[in-house]
């Protein structure tokens, strides 16, 4: 079995004339990632490594996951690969995770990850929120192998359940 969590960024602030792999957080995403985790805390302490996108605001965001946690900062691996708006660019990436992990979370971006989500588990979304996150269970043993897993939706800070 292997367990992904895709946690999408908190939001970003737009104040900044910056590109927009630099765009920091803004004040109410800050906060609102801090809620999130505090009241998921069982969702994200199962998690064997983190990866994030370089992006700032999803360093920002896996950064505020790390501590909120009390995990070690060699929990978490930052990547390039993961700062794109691609599905097919974030399902190559999950299939190269080692299989030496069984339980991992990835922060990033949409609309790759809400694209992965209705396409590799058995719920269907329009949109993932910033601050939210989906797991997927999948019946694998190896990471290149995903196919068709059951999903738990974290939205709005609540569980929501949408079967297809």
């Amino acid at each position: 079995m292997k367990t992904l969590v895709l946690l999408r960024h908190a939001k970003s602030s737009w104040d900044y004339p910056v590109d927009d792999i630099d765009r920091p957080l803004s004040f109410n995403g800050i906060r609102r990632i801090k809620k999130m985790v505090n009241n998921n805390k069982n969702i994200f302490t199962k998690t064997d490594v983190i990866y994030s996108s370089s992006a700032n605001r999803a360093s920002h965001t896996a950064l505020i996951l790390l501590r909120s946690i009390n995990f070690h900062s060699s929990k978490i691996i930052f990547s390039d690969k993961l700062y794109t708006f691609s599905a097919s660019s974030i399902k190559n990436f999950i299939c190269s995770i080692p299989n030496k992990y069984d339980y991992v979370t990835i922060v990033g971006h949409n609309p790759a990850f809400t694209d992965i989500i209705n396409k590799y588990s058995n719920k269907k979304i329009t949109n993932l929120p910033t601050s939210c996150w989906v797991k997927i269970v999948f019946n694998i043993d190896n990471w290149n192998s995903i196919k068709l897993g059951d999903a738990t939706l974290g939205l709005k800070d609540k569980i929501i359940e949408n079967n297809v």
